[in-house]
């Protein structure tokens, strides 16, 4: 009857420092998780003298983890599509050079906490290198995350030049399409990799 007891008061023991060893894993993966859209919404849109030039993807793909305060955005450049097929055709073949440069991309971080399981909105400062056309240029990019009812849902909209990532066009061409390019990017984060 003593061993019996002895044993009860092992497993009674070994079952709660199991269960704090649980519970600090599962508190430290909840702090710390990654969130992934693998569709987000992108435009980009140049006003123009001739004709403004728009077009949309829908095949990025962004991840944020809160552990590191980082956060990835990956865009095909083929993705985008144009209201007239000839642009989308300049576009790729002529500046962009889709086939020798396939994706843009950002990497950024930020210095702001955000708690992700309370409804909020959190503004961030996202300093980074974005690569486009095989450059790469430091930028800092607005961004904002709202939390509402358990969704995540991820913002930002900023403006870059073409001529800083060596896309340049012929004079005449330049009269037709613009240099500043504004970029729109939004969509629902979850919980997960990609």
């Amino acid at each position: 009857m003593v061993s019996l007891r002895l044993f009860d008061i092992f497993n009674i023991l070994f079952m709660r420092k199991l269960s704090i060893i649980i519970l600090v894993l599962v508190s430290s993966a909840l702090k710390a998780q990654t969130y992934t859209a693998s569709e987000m919404y992108v435009r980009i849109f140049s006003p123009a003298p001739i004709i403004d030039i728009e077009a949309i993807s829908n095949a990025s793909k962004v991840k944020l983890n809160t552990n590191k305060k980082e956060l990835q955005i990956e865009i095909p450049v083929n993705s985008f599509k144009f209201k007239k097929a000839l642009m989308q055709t300049h576009f790729n073949e002529k500046y962009v050079e889709s086939d020798k440069y396939p994706t843009a991309t950002f990497q950024g971080k930020y210095l702001e906490n955000m708690d992700l399981n309370t409804d909020g909105i959190y503004n961030l400062k996202l300093n980074g290198k974005f690569n486009i056309h095989g450059v790469n240029k430091a930028k800092a990019i607005p961004c904002t995350i709202t939390v509402k009812n358990q969704r995540v849902i991820f913002q930002t909209d900023f403006d870059l030049l073409s001529a800083d990532f060596k896309i340049v066009a012929p004079d005449v061409i330049y009269r037709k399409v613009g240099q500043e390019v504004n970029v729109d990017v939004s969509g629902v984060l979850v919980v997960g990799g990609i």
